[in-house]
């Protein structure tokens, strides 16, 4: 009666000793597993590396090229302001138009130029500092530096090439309101005024810078990019945002300062209605176009969140651009993928 309890006991050791050595085994091939996927990171980060000290060292050359273009662009408009305008001739039938007295400025030159760099200056850096985010200042900085020298070229080049009289010109031309002048016949028998002014030359040729206005396109050059800029951070034009009055309101103050900047350049007839509407879209235009550049649409659900350059979030495995595909992960959005076109 032995036997048979011997005999079991015997295959039950054997069974034993054999999940044992399968476990062993188990235990050796996921170490040997696990060693081999260390091992192939480890060079997959070797490789990676140097590609991405290369990369590094093309986006400092691309911020010191992004920044010799607004340096050069600041250059072009300083020699454009110091040119001579056109001398458009002027016919005695729209003289009217350029009798009105002088004024002075509503809104200074300087008190406008702090504006236009302190505002956008200064919010960028209270976001940065509630935020932390050195990404997104960096983009915003690129961004409204570009708005305001982009509108500076458009802006100056028109007022010399064009050379409108402003609605005070005729005071300009003649401070003490006494017109001296030679009536011309051109060829085609139409008659025009030639004036012979008696004024300060620096004030005859700002005269004969009216179209368009500058104070009314760099207002909206600036406060145009502010505009887009905390509206996209509030959500205020995508459906994440929408059915806040107060979100709506806050993205279009910076508008409603701009307009009253271009409004005060009639009141002090420095300008007609025309230069300050002109203006306003070339104001608007570039600040809007310099920060598509770094942002998305702020109609879109990703407003606010500034573009990367993609291949710095690719996946790992990626060993170049092109192998990166069209997908990134942003940071800001988790490991939520999106397309890096807008």
């Amino acid at each position: 009666m032995s036997t048979p309890a011997k005999s079991k006991t015997t295959t039950h050791s054997s069974s034993l000793a054999q999940n044992l050595d399968s476990g062993k085994e188990n235990e050796r091939y996921n170490a040997d597993m696990w060693r081999n996927e260390l091992q192939q990171s480890e060079q997959l980060v070797a490789d990676v590396k140097p590609d991405q000290n290369h990369r590094n060292s093309i986006s400092k050359y691309s911020d010191i090229i992004d920044i010799g273009i607004r340096i050069a662009i600041v250059l072009g408009f300083i020699k454009l302001e110091t040119m001579s305008p056109f001398k458009r001739e002027i016919h005695p039938e729209e003289l009217w138009l350029y009798k009105n007295p002088r004024r002075p400025d509503i809104v200074r030159g300087d008190e406008l130029l702090l504006s236009v760099i302190g505002v956008p200056l200064f919010l960028t850096i209270i976001f940065y500092v509630m935020t932390k985010d050195r990404r997104d200042f960096r983009a915003a900085s690129w961004a409204w530096t570009m708005a305001v020298c982009m509108n500076s070229i458009p802006t100056s080049l028109l007022k010399i090439t064009v050379g409108r009289p402003r609605p005070d010109f005729f005071y300009r031309c003649f401070p003490d309101g006494i017109m001296v002048l030679n009536e011309t016949a051109s060829a085609l028998g139409s008659v025009f005024i030639e004036f012979n002014c008696t004024g300060k030359l620096s004030d005859i040729n700002e005269g004969r810078k009216s179209f368009p206005s500058g104070h009314s396109s760099f207002a909206f050059a600036s406060f145009g990019f502010v505009s887009f800029y905390v509206g996209a951070k509030l959500h205020a034009f995508d459906t994440r945002g929408r059915g806040h009055t107060w979100r709506l309101c806050i993205a279009v103050m910076p508008l409603i300062v701009a307009a009253l900047v271009a409004i005060s350049r009639t009141c002090d007839y420095h300008h007609h209605w025309q230069d300050v509407v002109v203006g306003a879209l070339i104001g608007l235009v570039s600040g809007y176009f310099s920060y598509r550049q770094y942002y998305p649409s702020i109609f879109s659900p990703d407003a606010g969140t500034p573009f990367v350059r993609w291949w710095k979030y690719s996946r790992l495995e990626a060993k170049s651009m092109d192998e990166a595909g069209d997908d990134l992960t942003r940071p800001l959005l988790g490991k939520q993928p999106s397309s890096k076109w807008h």
